[in-house]
């Protein structure tokens, strides 16, 4: 299964900001959670449509593996301090769980 994660980013946000707070985010919740593997972050270069401007996909097994990073995330300071040092920069949100079919 993947998660898609899309965003965008702020008025004023660089892309070097975008990078280096994801980056965080996801080595940290890697080690944690190592269930999830961070495939990449991905930005959109090309002016074809309007959104998003960033996704970011990770890949796991099933969705206990969710339940288990909500169970984690609900209980750590440090990993909630990454996701809002994250969310301060960006908007729009948007998650989507996806399974491969071809």
């Amino acid at each position: 299964m993947h998660y898609f994660v899309s965003f965008d980013p702020i008025n004023g946000a660089s892309r070097k900001q975008i990078i280096e707070a994801y980056n965080s985010f996801a080595k940290y919740f890697e080690n944690k959670l190592p269930q999830f593997k961070f495939l990449g972050l991905y930005a959109r270069n090309a002016l074809i449509g309007s959104r998003p401007h960033y996704t970011a996909i990770w890949e796991f097994s099933d969705y206990s593996d969710l339940d288990e990073w909500n169970k984690f995330f609900t209980k750590d300071k440090k990993g909630k301090k990454l996701a809002k040092d994250l969310s301060n920069i960006t908007s729009h949100w948007e998650a989507k769980v996806m399974s491969k079919l071809i």
